[in-house]
């Protein structure tokens, strides 16, 4: 008399095997991990289209001091406007603003930035995939690079104006 599941056998070679592949694919990271940008380096590149629709690129910006501020709506809108006259005070001497907004569209940062009189450099990021590469889950969150690009102060929450100036201007 045979055994019930006879047609259901499977030979331990075959299941040795199977099971060995599942287990490197459980283990095995899928995609590579993102490691937080950290003071000190390079942060990863940002390229896209500005509110405006004119592509941009964080490397166009080499040579001047760039303060990325991300930023949301709901938090932040007020603090972002009083970055204007500082801004204004210090484009000539290389001061690059680039505010990206987080979950919002073109339209609505567009008509926020025309209705407070914004000049410097607004994009979007809509689905949040820019913030997440910079490791951003708070906000206002500031960053300040220096003229080749690399990352030297990293803000977590609101900071006045005058603070934040006083911190690029180091670097100007």
């Amino acid at each position: 008399m045979t055994p019930p599941f006879t047609s259901a056998r499977i030979s331990c070679p075959k299941f040795v095997l199977a099971i060995s592949v599942l287990t490197v694919l459980a283990f095995s990271p899928g995609c590579e991990e993102k490691k937080p940008v950290k003071v000190g380096e390079k942060p990863p590149g940002i390229s896209g289209t500005d509110i405006h629709g004119e592509f941009i690129t964080l490397k166009q910006f080499k040579g001047n001091v760039v303060v990325l501020y991300f930023w949301k709506n709901s938090c932040c809108a007020d603090r972002l406007k009083q970055l204007e006259p500082y801004y204004s005070r210090n484009k000539d001497k290389g001061l690059t603003v680039l505010a990206i907004n987080v979950g919002d569209t073109s339209e609505i940062v567009d008509a926020y930035a025309k209705n407070n009189g914004l000049t410097f450099t607004l994009q979007t990021d809509e689905r949040a995939m820019t913030s997440r590469e910079y490791g951003v889950f708070g906000f206002p969150t500031i960053f300040i690079l220096d003229r080749e690009g690399v990352m030297r102060k990293k803000i977590l929450g609101n900071i006045d104006t005058a603070q934040l100036e006083k911190l690029a201007a180091e670097y100007l």
